[in-house]
C-alpha cells in the first residue's frame, strides 16, 4: 500500500542493528517497544483541505485505492473542522470527474505530463470548487495555488493560477466549453459504462441516469416499527424530512446527519438504507417459522431489514468475507436480534451447508455496482469494463447453486444494485430457459420498470432517481 511503502522506504532496516538493541535503546528512552505509542493528533502534519482532496483522488485514481481507504488513510492530516469538507470535495470531483476533466483539458494550452498527475487532479479538485462553492472565485484560486506549493509543486502555481482564473471568467461569461462535450462526458460517466446504458435505455434515459448518478444522494432511513410515530420524533428533534414513496418503512431527511443524533438508531429502532434496498422485504413474502439464507449478506441492512418484519425467523446470514460479516454482526447486535452468521462461499457450499433446504433465498449477488455509483464514485475509477463478463460468469454460477439449495414451492429473491441488463434481465432470461421448474413470478409495484422477453417477465429494474432511490433490479424465482 503506498502509505507503508513510503514507511518502509524511509525507515531503513539494517541487518547488524538488532531488534534487540532497538527495544533496548527504546527502553532508556522511556518507551516500551511491547506498547504502541499513542500518537498526539495535533502533532501531525496539517494541510489543506485542497490538499488533501487532491491527496485522497490520486490514491483513487493513480493507485486503485478505494475512495474510503483513501479517506481513512488521508483524513487525519486534516484540521477537524476540514474532515467534512476534505471528505465533500473527495466525493464531489470523483462524481464529477468526466465532466471536470475535460474542461480541464480544454483550459490547457498542452496536456499536463503523466509524471505530474498530482497537479492534473488538483485542477480538478480547483474546478469542483468553482462549480460548487459559493465563495469569491479568487478564495479558491488561492487555495489552490497554496495546494501546490504544499504537495511539493511550487513549478505549477503560475499553471494553477492561470487555469482556474480563466476557468472563473468562461463561468462569469456562462461561455464554459464542457457544455458542448461529448454525451459520455456531459453524463459524467466512463466512455464504456455510458455506451452500454445507450444500448439498454437509450440516449435521453442514459442522459438521465448519469445525472442522478453525478448528484449527492438523500439520506434515508428505514424505520423498524411504524414510520408515521417516528417521523413525528424526528420532527420533535428538528429535523425535516419526507416519506419514501414506495418504501412504507422509509423516510428521507433534508439534510443528512450524524446517526448518533437520529432518535433510536443505538437501540435498532432506525437503520440507514436506501429506498429500493428496503423492497426486499417485501418481495421475500416472509412467513412464520421458515428457514431464510440471506446469501452475501454483509453489511448486513438487509438481513437485518428481513428480521424486522415482525415474524419468527430461522436466518442463516452468509458472506465470504469474515471481516465484512463482522458488520452484519454489528447490525444485529444493534437491534438486539440473533441470526446464526457463515463464512463461506455461496457458490461453493460443501464447506458450510447442512443439506437441508430453504424456505427463501435472498440472492444478493456480485454485480458492478453501476446503480450506487453516486454513493461510490470511486466504481467509476476501478471498475473496468473486462470486469463485467467475470461478474456475470460469477452471478449465473452463484444463481445455479442457490436454486439447488431451495426447496420445492420456495422462493428466491435475485437481487443486484446494477444498472446493466446483461447483469439483470438477461441473466434470469438465461437461467430461466434451463431451468423448467422455475417460475418468475411478476412484481406489482410502482417502482421502476418491468422487464419482459417474448411474454415472459423477468423481474422490475429501478433506474436511479434524482432526489430519490438508487438502481436496483429484482427478480422473484419460485420453485415448482
Amino acid at each position: 500500500m503506498y502509505w507503508e511503502q513510503s514507511l518502509t522506504d524511509a525507515t531503513p532496516y539494517s541487518g547488524a542493528y538488532s531488534t534487540a538493541q532497538a527495544a533496548a535503546g527504546a527502553r532508556r528512552n522511556g518507551h516500551d517497544p511491547d506498547r504502541p505509542q499513542r500518537v498526539d493528533p495535533r502533532s501531525l502534519p496539517r494541510r489543506s483541505p485542497e490538499a488533501l482532496a487532491a491527496q485522497i483522488v490520486l490514491q483513487v485514481v493513480s493507485q486503485g485505492v478505494s475512495l474510503d481507504q483513501a479517506l481513512a488513510r488521508v483524513l487525519s492530516q486534516a484540521q477537524p473542522v476540514h474532515r467534512a469538507l476534505v471528505q465533500a470535495m473527495s466525493f464531489e470531483t470523483l462524481r464529477h470527474f468526466e465532466l471536470l476533466a475535460y474542461w480541464r483539458d480544454q483550459l490547457l494550452e498542452r496536456p499536463i505530463p503523466a509524471k505530474s498527475i498530482q497537479i492534473a487532479l488538483l485542477l480538478l479538485v480547483g474546478l469542483e470548487r468553482l462549480r460548487g462553492a459559493r465563495r469569491d472565485p479568487s478564495k479558491t484560486v488561492n487555495a489552490a495555488v497554496s495546494a501546490a506549493r504544499e504537495l511539493g509543486h511550487p513549478w505549477a502555481t503560475g499553471l494553477i493560477n492561470a487555469v482556474l482564473r480563466r476557468a472563473a471568467r468562461e463561468m462569469a461569461d456562462g461561455a464554459m466549453p464542457a457544455l458542448a462535450a461529448p454525451a459520455a462526458v456531459t453524463a459524467c460517466l466512463p466512455s464504456w459504462v455510458y455506451a452500454r446504458l445507450l444500448a439498454d435505455w437509450g440516449a435521453e434515459t442514459a442522459q438521465s441516469i448519469g445525472s442522478a448518478l453525478a448528484s449527492h444522494p438523500p439520506m434515508t432511513l428505514r424505520v423498524a416499527g411504524d414510520r408515521l410515530s417516528y417521523a413525528a420524533q424526528l420532527a420533535a428533534a428538528g429535523m425535516a424530512h419526507r416519506l419514501t414513496d414506495f418504501a412504507p418503512r422509509g423516510i428521507s431527511l433534508d439534510i443528512p446527519v450524524e446517526v448518533d443524533r437520529l432518535p433510536g438508531f443505538a437501540e435498532g429502532a432506525v437503520s440507514v438504507q436506501d429506498e429500493a434496498a428496503q423492497w426486499v422485504a417485501e418481495l421475500m413474502a416472509l412467513a412464520p417459522g421458515q428457514r431464510v439464507l440471506d446469501a452475501c449478506s454483509a453489511p448486513g441492512g438487509k438481513t437485518l431489514a428481513l428480521m424486522q418484519q415482525g415474524v419468527s425467523l430461522d436466518v442463516t446470514a452468509l458472506d465470504i468475507d469474515p471481516a465484512r460479516l463482522a458488520r452484519v454482526q454489528e447490525n444485529l447486535d444493534r437491534a438486539r436480534v440473533f441470526a446464526r452468521l457463515v463464512v463461506g462461499d455461496a457458490a461453493a457450499p460443501s464447506s458450510w451447508w447442512d443439506g437441508a433446504g430453504y424456505d427463501r433465498i435472498l440472492a444478493d449477488v456480485p454485480c458492478s455496482a453501476t446503480g450506487v455509483i453516486r454513493r461510490h464514485p470511486d466504481i467509476k475509477r476501478l471498475r473496468r469494463e473486462a470486469d463485467i463478463a467475470p461478474l456475470i460468469e460469477r452471478q449465473a454460477e452463484m444463481l445455479g447453486v442457490l436454486w439447488s439449495m431451495l426447496k420445492p414451492g420456495g422462493r428466491l429473491v435475485y437481487a443486484t444494485c446494477s444498472i446493466f441488463r446483461a447483469e439483470n434481465a438477461a441473466q434470469i432470461a438465461e437461467f430461466l430457459a434451463t431451468h423448467p421448474e422455475a417460475v418468475s413470478v411478476p412484481i406489482d409495484a410502482a417502482w421502476g420498470e418491468a422487464q419482459t422477453q417474448g411474454g415472459q417477465f423477468l423481474g422490475r429494474q429501478a433506474l436511479p432517481v434524482l432526489g430519490g432511490h438508487d438502481g436496483f433490479f429484482y427478480a422473484v424465482l419460485e420453485k415448482r
